[in-house]
């Protein structure tokens, strides 16, 4: 596989500044290294880069420390690139929006609540980039799962805690703080992105549709699933909508195992942390919880337990939204099921779109051009994740399940 291109820009220099201001021990660096912190065709939209320094502390010895890094594909443009408004989201949800609700447990309870991996950035002159400037959360035990071979029910259970942990907590902000701003609200759900989502809906239906024909469906289950496709512009912007009159939340929005970490202690999961907030979106919890059950669990547990799983989470949303104080109407569990049939698109769409992506094997060819795209090249690319024998496997038996709980029809 090709290894991405190092922007000039980083350089030992820029860290040693950092460095100089962030820790007071720290006298100079012996050895700074730049690598991919991910295998190529991981992650879709950026360069995911890790740091790792052995830097000489003063008095005490030598330490090794680490960053991840993560900046555009085009790197070289500036804010000039399609995906400039990503990092401008994910920066604030960093700095400002993740903290609120992390301190939302610390007002109220006892014990510390931890998102996400602590955000840096560098010194004046900032880079000509956009950037996310992480720890490593490598060096304090976490670790990515095998997104091919997915989750088993205890640590799904410790996954899930920490999302009713993070849902409750923004359903919290919004009564101490009001709403959340606009595009927040809207996020790509919104009139002057209707041509977008139309375009996106075709460029992955069409080879869907082509390599449903060799899915173990009957006659009757492919047509309705056609005219269910034909349908989904209109579903999306309702799905977009928010509903005051029911439960909602502040999405992560792309709620998949590569986007959060485990840390182990011996066999048991000490802690969940979220990363790669670009798409977060104030609505429907259903986003989160299909995005999640639709793509991580074992294959052997992910249908079996999809109830048991809504259920957990619910028990657990409603524990920590009573201990936040939350004056609001907390959903019972009949009104959260309720919710997630009305919005039971979310589930074809992670099914459709973001399962195959974390079942075909990483490559070169796996990359936002592809994945979006509709060229001869891009179409082809989605027909062989479409027919990945392990994809297939899945959603034979996704399709008639997501038919018989109505979740299409």
């Amino acid at each position: 596989m090709s290894i991405p291109k190092i922007p000039e820009w980083i350089t030992e220099q820029r860290f040693y500044c950092l460095l100089k201001q962030n820790c007071k021990e720290f006298e100079t660096i012996n050895r700074f290294q730049c690598k991919p912190a991910v295998s190529c065709g991981e992650n879709y939209l950026t360069i995911v880069l890790r740091i790792l320094l052995e830097i000489q502390l003063k008095d005490i010895g030598k330490k090794e420390t680490s960053y991840i890094l993560k900046i555009p594909l085009i790197n070289d443009r500036g804010n000039g690139h399609d995906f400039h408004d990503l990092f401008v989201t994910e920066a604030d949800m960093y700095d400002r929006l993740v903290p609120e609700l992390e301190a939302l447990y610390a007002k109220y309870t006892q014990f510390s609540v931890k998102f996400k991996p602590d955000h840096l950035r560098f010194l004046e002159p900032a880079p000509n980039c956009d950037y996310i400037l992480m720890e490593d959360l490598r060096s304090k035990g976490f670790k990515n799962i095998e997104r091919a071979v997915g989750l088993d029910q205890k640590s799904m259970e410790a996954v899930l805690m920490k999302l009713a942990q993070w849902h409750a907590a923004s359903a919290q902000r919004v009564s101490e703080m009001g709403d959340y701003e606009e595009k927040y609200q809207k996020s790509y759900f919104s009139p002057e992105h209707v041509k977008w989502i139309e375009h996106a809906n075709m460029t992955f239906n069409m080879p869907f549709l082509e390599c449903m024909q060799q899915y173990k469906l009957d006659p009757k289950q492919q047509l309705l699933i056609t005219k269910y496709t034909a349908r989904m512009t209109d579903m999306y912007m309702n799905f977009g909508r928010i509903n005051q009159n029911q439960f909602c939340v502040l999405n992560h929005g792309d709620f998949w195992c590569n986007n959060f970490l485990l840390k182990f202690n011996e066999n048991e999961i000490e802690d969940v942390c979220f990363v790669d907030f670009q798409l977060p979106k104030y609505g429907t919890p259903a986003q989160d919880l299909f995005g999640l059950l639709m793509t991580t669990p074992n294959l052997h547990i992910k249908l079996s337990k999809f109830d048991y799983f809504v259920e957990y989470y619910h028990q657990k949303l409603v524990m920590c939204l009573k201990a936040l104080k939350y004056n609001g109407k907390i959903p019972s569990l009949s009104e959260l099921q309720s919710n997630l049939r009305i919005n039971g698109l979310w589930a074809f769409v992670c099914a459709q779109r973001m399962l195959p992506v974390a079942l075909y094997p990483s490559c070169d060819a796996s990359n936002v051009e592809n994945f979006m795209g509709d060229s001869e090249i891009a179409m082809d690319f989605k027909r062989k994740m479409l027919l990945y024998p392990s994809y297939v496997k899945q959603i034979n038996l996704i399709l008639p399940w997501l038919i018989d709980k109505k979740l299409i029809n």
